[in-house]
């Protein structure tokens, strides 16, 4: 890469005391100097190229950040949408015990039923109201750590899916190329203190103007014989270390095992990341099949639920019965719908494993 010459431009004033011949008391210099390194061993681009590795690495951090934030809406998101089934079941659960409970104590004024009967519904009841208050307050919480993360509102949700994954190519983190680039702008940086041990070449050329007062003149002399009131100076210069008791070169070796350190830790990332990769599809697997299974249960539950409630009401089984096949209807609803939402965060995960943004994906 090309080396710019540097330019500048400066000027001076002295009062001098005594003066003399050929030292004027007052004396003004203006002066522009070009210089330009030849050569410095390749100094100067090893730095430049440590400031752009530095710099990718910086691009790399943000969009890793941005990706692990993402992950972060995901999961609330989703987490949001498990508290609304939840809600949902219960306050179905809900009213379904008032009505049950009106007809309980319709039966109990014919003498078809006892006051305890409408006591354990009553108690039944007034639990799951306690729960859905406490699910509401948990689903409000999550809206307001959605928002904190996101900065906006969750009151307005859609409910977005991930696409299945298919033909996923992998791909390394950026927190891993950060580190990549880091450890290629320190490597940079040890070439710049190596070249320190090459010649180094400088050509630089001074124009200088000057104006002096206050002469001393003697009999038959005069001071501006002896001044130069302007000057031109062309250098060139050549200087190469040829002892510093190993100081630069100890300071290389201490940068290069930075370098080597963070190629451990690389090395390290790596594994982990194809680990998690392998980790997360395996997840996927897994929670298909817990899907299945869940969609099988709560079918199963319904249908219970659907005889029971019809056997109850016509006095064939207690309330225990009843009470025990709603209760699993309920909570095969919430598994189910729990195990749909997680689901979709585990598709995520395998997306943020494989080194992509989850969003990219969303359908």
């Amino acid at each position: 890469m090309p080396t710019w010459p540097t330019v500048d431009i400066g000027g001076d004033y002295s009062l001098l005391t005594p003066n003399y011949l050929v030292s004027p008391g007052q004396v003004a210099n203006v002066y522009a100097s070009i210089r330009m390194d030849l050569y410095d061993g390749g100094r100067k681009d090893a730095l430049l190229r440590s400031k752009d590795f530095e710099h990718a690495a910086s691009l790399f951090e943000k969009s890793a950040f941005e990706k692990s934030i993402t992950l972060e809406i995901v999961r609330h998101y989703y987490g949001i949408q498990t508290l609304k089934a939840t809600i949902t079941a219960l306050e179905k659960r809900s009213k379904e015990l008032k009505a049950q409970i009106s007809r309980v104590k319709k039966f109990k004024g014919a003498g078809l039923s006892t006051q305890e009967d409408v006591y354990k519904l009553v108690a039944v009841y007034e639990n799951n109201n306690f729960t859905l208050e406490n699910t509401r307050l948990a689903l409000e919480t999550s809206k307001e750590n959605l928002k904190l993360i996101s900065g906006l509102s969750a009151n307005h949700l859609k409910k977005n899916t991930f696409r299945e994954p298919k033909n996923i190519h992998f791909e390394l983190f950026e927190t891993i190329k950060m580190l990549q680039a880091n450890a290629n702008a320190i490597g940079e940086n040890a070439n710049a203190i190596d070249a320190g041990y090459m010649p180094q070449v400088n050509l630089s050329d001074t124009y200088r103007k000057s104006h002096f007062d206050d002469q001393v003149n003697l009999a038959g002399f005069s001071g501006d014989g002896f001044l130069v009131d302007h000057q031109n100076k062309l250098m060139l210069s050549v200087n190469m270390r040829l002892f510093d008791n190993n100081k630069m070169s100890k300071e290389s070796e201490a940068v290069k095992y930075q370098k080597l350190s963070l190629l451990s830790e690389i090395d390290h990332a790596k594994r982990e990341q194809k680990m998690n990769f392998k980790l997360a599809g395996k997840s996927l697997k897994t929670t298909r099949t817990k899907l299945k299974s869940a969609k099988s249960a709560l079918k199963a539950a319904q249908s219970t639920y659907a005889v029971i409630r019809q056997k109850f009401e016509v006095g064939l089984v207690d309330n225990i019965a009843f009470l025990d096949a709603l209760a699993q209807r309920t909570l095969a609803y919430a598994r189910y719908k729990e195990t749909v939402y997680d689901y979709e965060v585990r598709k995520s995960i395998y997306y943020y494993y494989a080194g992509k943004s989850p969003k990219e994906f969303i359908r």
